[in-house]
């Protein structure tokens, strides 16, 4: 486990330093916002770097008391984005930007609000990976978990699932997941997506929405989905 925590460090760090030296807006950016306390890359991002793929957005908490960060943002391209978050969009780079005390886990009180909690408030354990990029402290043990053990899980305890508020787009990832990195169904993942199903109507047509909006582009074709039905 060490050995991977150490080696998404590193490859994260370096992404984020190459990142920043061939778009310095980011970097003004990063320091500006690090005026309110230290930034946590959670999700997506950090796996891309990881495995050295070039992100396509970077998904990013402020650990800071204060909710609204228009100051660090006012010489950038920005708008208010879903929970009172920012998302800023740099050259072909988006950036979304979230104060921790608006993290949709802490708002709910799922969690207490902290550094540590954010990958516990990950709905998938496939998400559940952040790094501190001001201390380097990576937070990655149920996402290693998941690739060793070629799983994908519900992170969040079952009282919790029902709240999340985007079921469609938490199914299409889960097929995405299981097509791109191979990895199976917990039976709580089976369980979730077959509740969901009993009770919606034209489900393949919310599917296929939620996806091109996720996404911007379709990522799963009709056999893909074959299995749901």
């Amino acid at each position: 486990m060490a050995i991977a925590t150490s080696l998404i460090n590193r490859a994260t760090i370096d992404g984020v330093k190459k990142l920043e030296k061939c778009n310095p807006p980011v970097s003004r950016l990063f320091d500006n916002l690090s005026e309110y306390g230290d930034l946590i890359l959670v999700g997506g991002a950090v796996r891309d770097f990881a495995y050295q793929r070039k992100p396509r957005d970077l998904d990013i908490i402020v650990d800071s008391d204060f909710e609204s960060f228009d100051n660090a943002l006012k010489n950038f391209t920005y708008k208010k984005n879903r929970f009172d978050g920012y998302k800023v969009l740099i050259n072909d780079l988006e950036l979304d930007i979230w104060s921790i005390q608006n993290n949709w886990a802490f708002r709910e009180k799922i969690l207490k609000p902290n550094v540590k909690n954010i990958p516990q408030g990950a709905f998938y354990n496939f998400d559940s990976i952040s790094i501190n990029l001001n201390t380097g402290d990576v937070y990655a043990d149920d996402f290693i978990k998941s690739i060793r053990e070629r799983k994908l899980d519900i992170t969040l305890n079952e009282d919790y699932i029902s709240l999340n508020p985007s079921p469609e787009v938490n199914i299409v990832r889960a097929f995405v997941i299981k097509k791109y990195w191979g990895l199976n169904f917990s039976n709580k993942v089976s369980y979730y997506i077959n509740e969901w199903l009993s009770k919606v109507e034209k489900p393949y047509e919310l599917l296929k929405n939620a996806e091109v909006k996720h996404y911007g582009f379709k990522k799963l074709n009709n056999e893909d989905y074959k299995v749901l039905f």
